[in-house]
């Protein structure tokens, strides 16, 4: 991963090991990324007609309209073998620039194992005319973001940026694949940030179980090695070995150039010939894959480490992305894992209780793939739960899917490829996958065909080809005093689990004879679940965003409703006043239970009929809680606004707060407590919160705590669901494709009825900001990395130098801050570095943030403090205030091309008393910002004498 954590420190993505709560399922590009993330590495019918354009060198131009695109797509080849795809889409005022070098690590040497990432990092690090920082600076300072990732096949370099500045993508983009200097006292300082890099993975638990079920996956095909490489192999690299490689696999014949958004293909055509056409090509040598063997027995690993959590991982070898039964195991993957109301998350994690996250996913790249089972889990049930596990695997080998789980699970991969629409990244990611790893942009169009026609003699058949004992490779990540399950009992545990089900289905008279039966059929005409699903209109189609219509019910609802046509869906959010800040030490914890108990079943409806209604429509359905509030939300397509609206109504107003599900929420959420102690980051920030804050309730951790939660119970969820789940405290927004009129008269029906009364907020105190230096300590055994995090209270919301603070933290953090340019760029002290800042409705905070080597810590802590007294010292330059508020625009921008970002941003500003019409007001209130403005707020709230210091450490073994 090229950049460092530039984001919110307190909106961190989800673990790879967190609860299922995502019911939209993924295709199968969105599967392999999914499993290339896991590994820390990000390091996310056609009519063709040919012309030639005389007034442009740009090749052959190949003109063709997307199956499920609102534009048509453009793809051509330069001279020089440049493959370039051009989407116009108008959504939103946002491009996405992205090159995909078909190369990644699998095309490594001996002597080069991680070289493909290392060189990822080096094309970002100057160019002839771009020094160290400047391409980062250049790209914020137009509102964009760029970055990069290395895996398995390919390294991706990517801009998202507001459209208004496509120009500059392409400049910057080019430069850098081009005229990239790979400096030797850069490249030294580059390799010790990459280091750093490992040394964060090997305090990673998916990390660490990712790179072992690999390894033993994989024992020939470099699948099997790590993409990062190892400390050895990144020290031994040079200048030459950078350059060598470089002109090697970096020529225009192996790119994709994909640009997808808000532009006009004639216009942008002539620019990218300027800027690419004379890029030579060279002749590619042959990447040299050595072909894995076919493995011959079951392969099995126990690790063991000091961790709160158990982690498990199975994996079976399945085809190519292009193989015929990919999208059958896409599908499998699906019933299994992917979703709520999937067969694991049923069987193994709701009813047995065997583990606390549960996933199942089909990674099918260029080569060969796996098909992998994975989760987190208490270590005293690993044997039980490996049995039924694999019991569950093997069932479909002799039973049937049900019509209904096809059905569902083809809808969700299906409408995948409009929820896609929704980001010009997400666009543009899909068209550079497919592109690369098939050979075919268009390749999704006969892959969801494929999927169609999916039988369940199809699912049969090929989990009898794959899923066998010899072809498994199974393991355990477990805590270091756990003995719950030893490397030799594995296979003798999984394999009477497959021979348990063969026997099972034999004695009933299913399994072989059955799949005979359904194969005579097989080539009967399939019913197509496509014919009535909606697609995305055409251009003379597609409407404008329309404005916020607001409304106010008379029992208090606020209603607020915003058209967007861009894409056949729709988001709706509602949400009240509460969460953490409405919590104190005895019912902390309170807020995220509720808003987890919502979706876990109404007085007419279970968990399950929830899960499997909302997922039928390719929808989803979940609570929410943070600090300040809580509710719930829901997607859908625009086609099914009618019963996803229901369901929303149904688990808003009618909650049944079920003893049996308030346990198996209960079971979550302690173990998601119990695992916050394996992320480093997630503890730090805890600290750091609770040190900060002395009385209010901003020092609490939203999960709450063991003791607390193990105290909650039906009749507390509801006395605190009737105390503030009231209409006076509530906003519903909807933002999609959607008739404004039939959104609020159905709002009136179902929600008018709610009885209007007053809600009694409690009294919250602010706390008065340190008046001393505050600082703890946590050691943590056998890790390798020290995490610093120093900070302050900051401003309210609604306080005037909200805005001066957003421009200040922008500034300290990012690719072009001042904390990446200095501690990373310069003195290589991190990986990891960034300024952060959370708004409150009391005070919040802010601060600055470094994940370090442990010999490197007192440096590090004295380079924070360098830079916040410089800028306390001389403030800001003019330079830095427009790249910060450009890039806070552009970045505003960009958040709100999905309508859950719109609907999220409109209500929470209506919930808070801040107005919905921040949504407008916000860019001219950032550019108003002075740096004097930035410098009198940094003298408000930085004062070096009343710090609140935090350090997560390893423990001292010495």
């Amino acid at each position: 991963m090229l950049r460092a954590v530039h984001m919110n420190l307190f909106k961190l993505s989800p673990e790879m090991f967190r609860s299922n709560k995502n019911t939209k399922f993924k295709a199968n590009f969105t599967a392999s990324l999914f499993l290339i993330l896991i590994l820390g590495i990000m390091v996310v019918s056609c009519n063709r007609e040919e012309k030639t354009m005389d007034n442009q060198n740009v090749g052959t131009i190949t003109n063709e309209s997307s199956s499920v695109g609102v534009e048509g797509i453009t793809k051509y080849q330069l001279d020089n073998g440049l493959t370039v795809i051009l989407e116009e889409n108008h959504s939103s005022p946002v491009v996405s620039v992205n090159v995909w070098v078909k190369t990644g690590s699998a095309c490594e040497i001996d002597g080069e194992y991680g070289l493909a990432h290392v060189h990822e990092h080096m094309l970002f690090k100057g160019t002839e005319k771009r020094k160290v920082g400047e391409i980062a600076r250049v790209i914020e300072s137009s509102g964009g973001d760029i970055n990069a990732f290395t895996s398995f096949d390919e390294t991706v370099y990517y801009v998202v940026i507001a459209s208004r500045f496509l120009d500059t993508a392409l400049d910057v983009l080019s430069d850098a694949m081009q005229n990239s200097t790979f400096d030797p006292e850069e490249l030294n300082k580059e390799l010790e940030v990459v280091v750093e890099e490992i040394r964060r993975g090997k305090d990673s638990p998916s990390r660490n179980l990712s790179e072992k079920m690999f390894s033993t996956t994989f024992t020939a095909h470099p699948y099997g090695r790590p993409v990062i490489g190892s400390e050895e192999s990144v020290r031994s690299f040079t200048r030459e070995g950078i350059t060598d490689f470089y002109k090697k696999w970096y020529t225009p014949n192996n790119m994709v150039l994909v640009v997808v958004g808000d532009f006009e293909t004639s216009k942008v055509m002539p620019k990218i010939e300027e800027l690419y056409g004379q890029y030579p090509s060279r002749e590619l040598p042959e990447c040299d894959i050595a072909e894995e063997p076919v493995q011959e027995g079951m392969r099995t690993y126990v690790i063991n480490k000091p961790l709160q959590e158990g982690y498990f991982s199975l994996a079976y070898h399945v085809p190519n992305a292009k193989h015929e039964d990919t999208p059958v195991m896409d599908v499998l993957s699906n019933i299994l894992g992917g979703g709520d109301s999937s067969r694991l998350f049923q069987n193994i994690k709701e009813d047995k209780g065997l583990v606390n996250s549960i996933y199942a996913y089909a990674f099918t790249p260029k080569y060969e793939g796996i098909f992998t089972v994975g989760g987190s889990i208490d270590p005293v049930k690993s044997k039980e739960a490996l049995s039924e596990i694999v019991k569950e695997v093997n069932r479909f080998k002799y039973e049937p899917v049900s019509d209904e789980e096809l059905q569902r699970v083809k809808v969700n991969l299906e409408s995948d490829a409009i929820y896609t629409k929704e980001t010009m990244q997400g666009q543009a990611q899909k068209l550079g996958f497919f592109e690369v790893e098939t050979d075919d942009y268009k390749y999704e169009e006969e892959y969801l065909d494929k999927v169609s026609k999916v039988t369940p003699a199809d699912i049969m058949l090929a989990a009898q080809t794959y899923f066998n004992d010899e072809n498994l490779t199974a393991g355990f990540l477990l805590p270091t005093d756990s003995i719950t399950i030893k490397e030799e009992e594995i296979k003798s545990i999984a394999e009477n689990a497959s021979k348990e089900v063969q026997k099972g289905t034999a004695d009933n008279g299913s399994g072989e004879i059955l799949v005979e039966k359904d194969l005579m059929a097989k080539n009967e005409a399939p019913q197509s679940v496509t014919e009535d699903s909606e697609t995305p209109k055409s251009k003379s189609e597609v409407g404008t965003a329309g404005e916020v219509k607001k409304y106010v019910l008379d029992n208090g609802i606020t209603v607020l409703i915003k058209k967007n046509d861009s894409v056949p869906l729709f988001a709706a959010r509602a949400a009240f006043l509460g969460g953490v800040r409405y919590e104190d030490q005895a019912t902390n914890g309170i807020s995220n239970f509720l808003s987890r108990m919502l979706t876990r079943g109404t007085e007419s409806r279970s968990a399950l009929q929830i899960a499997q209604e909302i997922e039928s429509i390719a929808g989803e359905v979940e609570g929410f809680s943070g600090r300040n509030s809580f509710g719930v939300t829901v997607e859908s397509l625009s086609k099914s606004f009618v019963p996803a609206m229901d369901i929303f109504t149904d688990v808003l107003l009618n909650p049944s707060f079920d003893s049996e599900e308030v346990e198996r929420a209960r079971r979550e959420i302690l173990a998601d407590i119990n695992r916050q102690g394996d992320n480093l980051l997630r503890t730090t920030v805890n600290l750091f919160l609770d040190t900060l804050y002395t009385e209010h309730p901003y020092k609490l951790d939203p999960l709450g705590t063991v003791e607390t939660v193990s105290e909650v119970d039906s009749e507390s969820l509801r006395d605190f669901y009737n105390k503030y789940a009231r209409p006076e405290n509530m906003v519903i927004t909807v933002v999609g494709n959607v008739n404004e009129d039939e959104v609020f008269e159905t709002i009136k029906k179902d929600f008018g009825g709610m009885i209007k009364g007053s809600t009694p907020a409690p009294v919250i105190k602010a706390d008065a900001p340190p008046s001393e230096i505050r600082e703890k300590i946590e050691t943590k055994k056998d890790k390798a990395q020290t995490h610093i995090l120093l900070g302050f209270q900051g401003p309210k919301l609604d306080d005037e130098d909200h805005y001066s603070i957003e421009v200040l933290n922008t500034i300290m953090s990012g690719m072009g801050g001042r904390l990446f340019l200095e501690l990373r760029d310069k003195k290589s002290l991190a990986y990891s570095v960034t300024s952060f800042y959370t708004p409150g409705l009391e005070p919040g905070f802010l601060g600055v943030y470094i994940g370090t080597a442990p010999q490197k810590e007192d440096e590090a802590i004295q380079g924070m403090k360098e830079q916040l007294e410089l800028l306390l010292k001389d403030g800001v330059s003019d330079e830095e205030i427009t790249r910060a508020q450009n890039y806070l625009i552009g970045s505003f921008e960009i958040g709100l091309q999905q309508n859950s970002s719109q609907a999220a941003k409109i209500t929470f500003d209506e919930l808070y008393d801040i107005g919905w019409e921040e949504y407008n007001k916000y860019p001219e209130k950032i550019y108003a910002v002075t740096k004097e403005d930035v410098l009198k707020a940094a003298r408000k709230y930085i004062d070096l004498d009343k710090y609140t210091l935090v350090i997560v450490k390893p423990e001292d073994e010495s």
